[in-house]
């Protein structure tokens, strides 16, 4: 099974370019399912990383019993053990690592433009944010970076595709 992991801080439009890849996959009728990790995890108290992973392994099982082998999956992911973790949770035996990059200026807009302005969890989510923009700049075993502020989403897909066009076509 092949994971395209997107990967990048709130703001940095993982979101946005699993969309345009799906997208684009879907017109070129590649098999595959899409999971942002967020979506799965919309809940109070916020869950742990294994939490994410645990809900993250039940809906990729759905998707694999229905016959998917590629799966793309936005999240944001710290480490190379977390990275490891992800890949182990949706059994990939391959994939591909995306960084989608912005200033922290950028990225505090954009969550700022897109969330609702009384929503109680702003001040939490600018501040993992900053944490983020630095510690993900540091990760290793990062195949694709790409800075969202000169590149549309497009753009990234078809860098994304490029690095491995025998899983992603294109």
């Amino acid at each position: 099974m092949f994971a395209v992991v997107v990967n990048g801080s709130a703001g940095a439009g993982k979101t946005a370019c699993v969309m345009a890849l799906s997208d684009a996959l879907v017109k070129d009728e590649v098999s595959h399912a899409a999971i942002d990790a967020d979506e799965l995890a919309w809940a109070y108290p916020y869950p742990s990383n294994q939490e994410r992973f645990d809900l993250l392994r039940a809906s990729w099982e759905a998707h694999r019993r229905a016959g998917h082998d590629l799966l793309l999956v936005a999240e944001v992911v710290e480490s190379t053990d977390e990275l490891l973790e992800l890949l182990d949770a949706v059994g990939a035996d391959d994939h591909l690592h995306v960084m989608l990059e912005s200033s922290l200026t950028t990225l505090r807009k954009r969550i700022v433009e897109r969330e609702p302005p009384n929503w109680s969890g702003l001040e939490h989510l600018l501040g993992e944010t900053e944490r983020w923009a630095a510690v993900l700049k540091e990760l290793d075993g990062v195949h694709v970076r790409c800075n969202t502020e000169q590149l549309t989403p497009d753009e990234v897909t078809a860098r994304i595709r490029a690095a491995r066009p025998d899983r992603l076509g294109g």
